[in-house]
């Protein structure tokens, strides 16, 4: 019933927003003059407030708070909630502490527009509340405490399923709604086209990955899941518009500038913003984008001619978004944020000397620019709350200002409220109600209930070995008696503005796992006093001191002998070592490691450990799990590892798929979804179609003169698909096969379509990878081909017959080679011959023969007799041997025989002698006698198969069946000569 529900629920929304994006529909139209009657009361203070979306300090609104006074006298309209600034504790009952701040901000709001004197009130208008939650923990997910750990979104683009996308986008909307938000800030739909993990712009795990139809499926699947997960009642705004996959800067450094002409952004960057804004499903398509400080080189026409940041160019920004693909969204009511203005990045901008901070022009340029809403974060020089607040005030102030005396302004900001109102009542039915604004703080506990067991199946999923390339080279796992040494990148960040600080993987989580799994208290497998765990920054201490001496052997005294004990007892408990020690005598050695070139000095010791004291070690197996990006590692660096494996996430369901897949529970299914150069993993290459694969046709045909062009009916369309290359068949052949004769005159149109078309790692190719389909008139000599692109990874074509004779029609999708799909003969009279070329098979080697040693059968379930090894003579070339008998030997099938034989007589012999007269307990013993009696006569034969022959010829298969009915026809005399006797001495 509840699954019936969620879909009735679904389809609602389905269709609401369906609706809500037709401009004639009645809804649309309803929401217009909602629209219209909401502008008519507001005040122009109230108007230019909805521009701007804030961030503030606390957990709390009080009356003489900062966000209270811009609530209240600003009107602002809507807030950014993070757990820097103290938003969000992250500790305790986060929930309800997040709730309970979410109904305060709405409940100010709503207070904000009662009236307090006889003038007309304001009318209630919600805030945003946003937040960001990516995933894999903080910084990128603002709510980690009472939720479910979200992975990271390059771990859902490993696993190229869409189906875990769109789970966890519904766990996300399930619970951010349960906590009082209505906007996500996110996904990121950034494309990792060349990751450089070297470069401080590099989003590494923050990004699906570098393939930018696969980004956009993954986009789309994300936000249909977070729209469900919401029922409808969240905005999802997707970054960083239009791409930051490119930066070379991080943007708390500076505007990072790349060379791109608009058609390389349209192919790359701008895709999969394309694909979710154009998506079928109107719940696949997020409400807004945030718009990035980047700028381009070439992107304004000239080769050399710089932009401006995005964010702040009307010009460029402006022809984004007028783009086709862009354009029908844009009017549709999709919003515009920009990205935090007070960003580092922007300031260096505009006051390259950091001396000045001008938030008037920052803002006013960025709302001419096309940005509806205004980020307003980090918005001073200084960390300082005060000087912050003071100049979102300040802006503010300048905002109304004008609206007031520049009508041309004033226009554009109506028009941006506009688009803002609709967004709002889109979220909330249509009117605005305090009740469904606010959260209910105590009851949200029972609203989220974290789901572990999706993001474990997700995280298995995701788990890639990069080296080598086949579980099948991989070592066999840790046994009891090896020693493991762990090293563990212990880097930390604060969960909340007043937390403590906590690792990101904290050092004794691979060693509590593997215990955990294979422990004593599990499968035993390994021994918990033989492993030892240590920091990268023990280990970069280690690298840095001076060499020591190898110990030196201590002679046990003479008259010391060692004591012996009958008794068997483990290996001692040993001291912990150190890490000298424990790499001396170690047979497994492990890194746990994030990002190798981001963050403090000791996270490139992964790095130094390869190049300094690899070559030194006495060969234990050395493994590297990559718990953030897989591309940190050269070819030299990865050569040295015994296995390379990637897990996308520090959180410990991957951490967990991490060790399962190490100890070889199962093989890694994922794939990397970027390039990796260190394994020579070139993600373009991977998604163009498979050479190896066979490219399956069908085709219809359509007639010019039929009323509705409707094609032919099914019985007369049959379909082609080649049989699989290298296929042996008992004589194979050149020849094609002709299927039933149809009917096909010129002029006919012939409609094609290919099956899926599949890339090197079995998914379906992007769509748009080219696909030929070659017409060849082979009598004639003539040729032609129509070019034509995936879609979902199949492709169509269309072609009119204008001549008969024969057709062969080929496909081809580099690097597959070309094949002949089909062959048409078409006779003047109309009728046609369709035949599908089969591939003839590769000839197999002719075995040459070989001494070998027939293996021993299992009497009772069948083989073939017992042989001892003897030479087989070499067949002379040339001269006709005779054929050796065919023994048979003992199938599985002989003992089913046997056994259903013995079971219907003794059942027979039961009922007959139950029909006689004979008592229960005698007619049973004389049934299991035959039963048992079959049953000894079927083992003799089968253990001495050669003294039936009198009885059965060699390898007949009905052998079994006469040795059983031998065997209890011999019981059942035995029995009935006994029962005469009895009988006869009664008498």
């Amino acid at each position: 019933m509840d699954e019936v529900v969620k879909r009735l629920t679904a389809l609602f929304l389905v269709v609401a927003l369906g609706l809500s994006y037709g401009p004639f529909s009645r809804v649309y139209a309803q929401e217009e003059d909602e629209v219209a009657r909401l502008m008519d009361r507001m005040s122009a203070a109230a108007k230019v407030g909805q521009l701007f979306i804030v961030t503030f300090s606390g957990s709390e609104v009080t009356d003489g708070a900062a966000i209270a006074e811009l609530i209240r006298d600003y009107h602002v309209g809507g807030v950014v909630l993070e757990p820097e600034n103290g938003n969000i504790a992250n500790a305790g009952n986060t929930p309800r502490q997040v709730a309970s701040l979410v109904a305060q901000l709405q409940e100010t709001a709503w207070e904000a527009t009662r009236p307090f004197t006889d003038t007309v009130p304001e009318p209630f208008v919600p805030l945003f509340v946003a937040t960001s939650q990516e995933g894999n923990g903080m910084p990128r997910s603002s709510v980690i405490s009472g939720t479910t750990p979200l992975p990271s979104q390059m771990a859902l683009g490993a696993t190229w399923d869409i189906s875990h996308t769109m789970k966890v986008g519904q766990i996300v909307g399930q619970e951010l709604r349960g906590l009082g938000f209505n906007m996500l800030l996110g996904p990121s739909l950034d494309v990792l086209e060349s990751p450089r993990s070297a470069s401080s712009g590099d989003l590494g795990v923050r990004s699906f990955g570098g393939e930018p139809f696969w980004v956009g499926q993954m986009g789309k699947a994300y936000i249909r899941g977070v729209h469900e997960g919401a029922e409808g009642h969240m905005a999802v705004i997707a970054k960083h518009f239009p791409g930051l996959g490119s930066s070379d800067r991080s943007l708390d450094e500076e505007v990072s500038t790349v060379q791109r002409t608009l058609e390389k952004l349209k192919q790359v960057d701008l895709a999969p913003f394309f694909a979710v804004a154009q998506a079928q499903d109107p719940l696949a398509r997020p409400e807004g984008v945030m718009v990035s400080h980047i700028r381009f080189q070439g992107l304004g026409g000239g080769r050399f001619i710089t932009t401006l940041p995005i964010s702040v160019d009307s010009n460029i920004l402006q022809q984004l978004l007028t783009l086709p693909e862009m354009s029908t969204w844009r009017a549709a009511g999709g919003v515009t944020l920009s990205d935090e203005l007070g960003l580092r990045a922007l300031r260096r901008f505009y006051a390259p000397g950091e001396q000045a901070f001008n938030g008037r022009r920052i803002a006013q340029d960025a709302f001419l620019a096309g940005n509806d809403l205004l980020f307003l974060s980090q918005f001073g020089l200084t960390d300082a709350w005060e000087d912050q607040i003071a100049n979102i005030k300040s802006t503010i102030t300048f905002f109304r200002e004008k609206y007031e005396g520049e009508p041309s302004f004033q226009q554009q900001v109506d028009d941006a409220v506009a688009r803002i109102l609709r967004l709002k009542l889109s979220l909330y039915g249509g009117t605005f109600s305090l009740d469904e604004a606010v959260p209910d703080a105590d009851t949200v506990g029972e609203v989220i209930q974290p789901n572990a067991e999706a993001v474990s199946a997700a995280a298995r999923d995701a788990i890639t070995l990069l080296s080598p390339p086949s579980p099948d080279l991989v070592p066999a796992p840790p046994t009891r008696d090896d020693r493991i040494v762990i090293f563990t990148d212990a880097r930390e960040t604060r969960p909340c503005a007043g937390c403590d600080p906590i690792p990101y993987l904290p050092p004794e989580t691979l060693e509590e796992t593997i215990v955990q799994f294979y422990g004593p208290d599990a499968t035993g497998q390994i021994d918990p006093r033989l492993i030892f765990s240590f920091t990268f920054g023990e280990l970069e201490a280690y690298l840095n001191a001076p060499p020591s001496p190898p110990p030196t052997p201590t002679a046990l005294p003479p008259a010391e002998e060692p004591v012996t004990s009958t008794e068997e007892v483990g290996p001692p408990t040993p001291a912990p070592p150190t890490i000298g020690g424990a790499l001396r005598n170690a047979d497994w050695v492990l890194f746990g490691m994030l990002n190798a070139d981001a963050g403090p000095p000791q996270a490139d010791v992964v790095k130094r450990f390869l190049a300094e004291r690899a070559d030194a070690l006495q060969d234990p197996h050395v493994i590297v799990m990559a718990y953030d990006v897989p591309y940190c590692l050269d070819a030299t660096e990865i050569s040295k590892l015994s296995a390379y494996y990637a897990a996308y996430s520090h959180l410990n369901p991957f951490v967990k798929a991490s060790v399962r897949a190490l100890f070889g529970e199962f093989a890694p299914p994922g794939d990397p979804p970027v390039s990796i150069g260190g394994i020579n993993y070139d993600l373009r290459t991977q998604t163009s179609p498979d050479p190896a694969q066979t490219i399956p046709l069908s085709y219809s045909v359509i007639r010019p003169d039929s009323e509705d062009g409707t094609p032919l009916p099914p019985e007369e369309e049959p379909t082609a698909e080649p049989t699989e290359e290298g296929q042996p068949t008992e004589e194979p052949t050149d020849e094609a096969q002709p299927s039933p004769e149809t009917r096909m005159e010129r002029g006919d149109q012939l409609r094609l379509r290919t099956g899926e078309i599949v890339d090197h790692n079995g998914h379906i190719v992007p769509d748009g990878t080219p696909v030929q389909f070659v017409f060849n008139y082979p009598q004639e000599g003539l040729e032609q081909s129509i070019l034509s692109t995936t879609s979902e990874g199949v492709a169509e074509a269309a072609m009119t017959l204008d001549r008969t004779g024969r057709l062969d029609i080929s496909v081809q999708a580099d690097p597959v080679p070309r094949q002949v799909a089909l062959q048409i003969t078409i006779q003047e009279g109309g009728a046609a011959t369709i035949v599908t070329p089969t591939p003839s098979p590769t000839p197999l080697p002719t075995p040459t023969p070989t001494v070998t040693a027939s293996p021993t059968p299992t009497p009772l379930l069948g083989g073939t007799p017992t042989a001892s090894p003897t030479a087989a003579a070499t067949p002379e070339v040339g001269v006709d041997q005779p054929e050796p008998p065919v023994d048979r030997g003992v199938q599985v099938w002989d003992l089913l025989v046997a056994l259903a034989e013995v079971i219907i007589i003794g059942s027979s012999v039961y009922y007959a002698m139950r029909l006689g007269d004979r008592t229960v307990t005698r007619a049973l013993r004389v049934a299991l006698w035959c039963i048992v009696g079959g049953l000894v006569i079927y083992v003799i034969y089968v253990v001495s198969l050669s003294y039936f022959g009198l009885f059965v010829a060699p390898g007949a298969a009905w052998g079994a069946g006469v040795a059983a009915l031998i065997g209890s026809s011999i019981a059942l005399l035995i029995a009935w000569l006994s029962d005469r006797r009895r009988w006869a001495g009664r008498a």
